[in-house]
Order: C-alpha cells, then structure tokens, then sequence
C-alpha cells in the first residue's frame, strides 16, 4: 500500500513539472523556489526550524512601473515551522503574498527588500487555551540575496539561482487587545530557485521617465480595540496631515502632524491592566493625543504602497505612573511616549485612495483601523527621473533561446 501511494505522489509530481514545462514554454517566465529555515524566537526562549515552497513571478518590463521599480519580483509563498519551547504556537503553516523590491539588481547578484503578508494555520503549544485560534494572520519581512549561477541569460545554467538572506514574521492571535500573546521570530534561510523558461524575454515596452513630486495628504482612520480580552470593544480614530517627498523610485520620506482618540481611556477599572487604573473618571482629554511622526515608506506601484511611521506624542503623553495600585513598578513606561504604525495605502485615483494601519507602543498593539485620504499629488516642485542606471540594449534572440525551445 506504501508502495502505491509513493508511485501515485511520484506521477503527480512527475504530471506537475511536465505541465509546468510545457506553460512555462507558451506564458510568461515564472519561478519556483526551495527554502531551509533556522531561526529563534524573539519574545520567549527557544528555536524554530522550517522550510518555504514558493512560485514568483519576476516583473521584467511588460509595463513603465516596472522599470521603475527596478523589476520586482512577487511571490506566493506556502511554508512549515516548528517552534521548540513556544508557549503559545507550536507549529505554523503560513500562507503569504509577498513582494521583492530590488536594493540592488544585476545579471549576477540582487540584493531584495521582502515584504509580505497572509494567513497561518498553527498548533497551539503548552500555554494555549485562552489565545489559541487554529487560523491567524501573519506579516513578514526581511533582506534576501539572489546569485546566478550564470550571468549568460538563456543558458541552462542561467536557469538556477542561489538565495539567502533573512526574514523576521509574526503570528498574530487575533485578538484586538494589549494583552495579546503574538509570536515574534527571526531566522535565517538557504535555497535554490529554478526558471523553468527563459523565453521569449518578457520586455515589451521602454521605460518612460516618471515624475518625483511633494505631495500633500489627508487622512482619517477609524477602528476599535481593547485593554483586555474579556472587555468589550472601544473605538478608535485618527486624523493625520502629512507632506511626502520620493527620495527615490521606490522610497519616499515624510512628515506629518497627527490627532487620536481613543475611548479605551474612560477610567474603567480592569483586573488584568492594571496599568491604567489611575485614570479615574470617563474625560475626554485623557482620550485624545496629537504628535508628530516621520514616515518612510516603501512605493510598491503606481497605487500602493507600505510604510513604517514613528511619532512622538507632543500632547498628553498618557505618563504611566512609576507604581501601580499594588505597589509593582511599572514597566516599559517610554512606550507611552513614542509610538509606531504600520500603514498600508492604495491609491484608488491619484487624489483619493484608502487605507488601513495598525498603531503599536514599540510592540505592544493599542488599535487598529482603516480610513480614507486625500492627496493632492501636484503640490511642490517636480523633480527629474532619468533612467540613467537602466540599460536598454538589443538582445540577440537567438542567443536567449535554451537549446530545444520552440518559437
């Protein structure tokens, strides 16, 4: 019976890569990718070992954002991890969307900024019960590096090509709440990709210069959380107006000035965060904060993009006693006064697009919210974009075909 099972996997993966050859040859030039993990966890004690099997989809010029960009690369990702020691997460089996922006990329050698997010299946460890949820979302980012074997593009050798690098992910638990029992880990990885096809070449179109402009922005996000996960939920909001600069094609810097609220701050008294019972009474400026942030954030396309905003609270810091009402001290006081988001916007029009963010105390979670912005993409001055770094020469076709292709 073993037997049979092993002879029916082997002509399936037999049928698979033989259709795989066969569309690779006719469609548009894919990957696939093999991956060994070793790594640690960062918020407890213990390891992780794992694997990733990934497909990728390098973009190499079929549209002008993708000279742009530097040809990105995106990427479907399905992967097994096994933590020792995890309390909370003992196995996990993420499923994630990822995309590769090139810091540096040449026929030899590409040096990737991996940014991704999607769902994960996990085994709940020792300590699981109250947090445990069999499907969660999860986020991960990371530097990776690609070398070719070969830099002669068609040639069988060509085809493969080594990666390494490094990744960080975290497990959310799906829970709205500062209490919450994420796991964080990093590790570092070592595989091959293959390309099936090499042709024809997927370069239909020569770039066009594009525009660096300041943009002015306008935003507001509203969302709910909680202080505990048996309490009920609070809403949350924001508003936020920001200037943005391209630093480069896939980079932009900016600065903002922004306004909360959040009704969590109400002066309920709660028995598991304790941290803030010393707000007594339901007032409204214990709700409300304003400060300053400088964003820097990744230009995914023409429509989206990722960033990363830290702040500082200029009003209403929230300044977390040194002990609390038990006489126990009080920890991690400064994350009240610096705060961090993680933002997600994409661009619907030029001047209107929507958004969603996840707002954190270093990483501690305090809410989560999605809204709606206006930019005006004009505002400033226009700055040049040459191609300078791009060459655009004429290849040989007949040099890029592997031996035995058809047209």
């Amino acid at each position: 019976m073993k037997n049979c099972e092993k002879k029916l996997g082997g002509l399936i993966l037999l049928f698979f890569l033989s259709f795989m050859h066969i569309e690779a040859q006719q469609n548009t030039i894919f990957r696939v990718k093999g991956e060994g993990h070793y790594g640690w966890l960062l918020n407890a004690e213990g390891n992780s070992v794992g694997g990733e099997f990934a497909m990728e989809l390098p973009l190499l010029g079929n549209h002008n954002w993708e000279y742009t960009f530097n040809f990105p690369t995106v990427g479907f990702s399905i992967g097994c991890h096994h933590l020792n020691d995890s309390a909370y997460t003992r196995c996990a089996f993420p499923v994630v969307t990822y995309f590769h922006y090139p810091i540096v990329h040449t026929n030899a050698f590409a040096l990737n900024l991996k940014w991704g997010a999607g769902l994960a299946g996990q085994i709940p460890g020792a300590e699981d019960e109250n947090h445990y949820f069999p499907l969660t979302g999860t986020l991960v980012g990371g530097l990776n590096m690609d070398i070719a074997l070969s830099t002669r593009y068609g040639r069988p050798l060509a085809q493969w090509i080594l990666c390494l690098g490094g990744n960080a992910m975290v497990l959310h638990d799906c829970h709205v709440g500062r209490n919450t029992k994420n796991t964080l880990f990093a590790d570092v990885f070592l595989g091959l990709k293959y390309t099936p096809n090499v042709w024809p070449l997927p370069v239909k179109h020569k770039a066009r210069p594009v525009k660096r402009i300041l943009a002015l922005e306008v935003y507001g996000v509203l969302g709910a959380n909680k202080l505990e996960k048996e309490d009920h939920f609070y809403h949350n909001g924001s508003l936020t107006v920001g200037v943005y600069l391209p630093l480069s094609n896939a980079y932009r810097l900016g600065l903002a000035a922004e306004g909360f609220y959040n009704g969590v701050y109400d002066g309920t008294q709660r028995t598991n965060n304790v941290r803030y019972n010393f707000i007594e009474e339901d007032y409204l400026p214990n709700k409300i904060r304003a400060g300053v942030s400088l964003a820097n954030e990744i230009t995914m396309s023409p429509r989206a993009n990722v960033g990363l905003h830290v702040g500082v609270y200029c009003f209403n810091k929230v300044k977390v006693p040194e002990y609390n009402q038990y006489g126990n001290k009080n920890s991690n006081r400064i994350e009240n006064r610096l705060y961090t988001k993680l933002v997600s916007r994409f661009y619907i029009t030029p001047k209107f697009f929507t958004l969603f963010e996840i707002k954190t105390h270093l990483l501690n979670v305090e809410c989560a919210g999605v809204g709606f912005g206006w930019a005006m993409p004009d505002f400033g001055t226009h700055l040049k974009n040459p191609f300078a770094r791009i060459s655009f020469k004429k290849e040989d076709k007949e040099e890029l075909r592997i031996t035995g292709s058809e047209d």
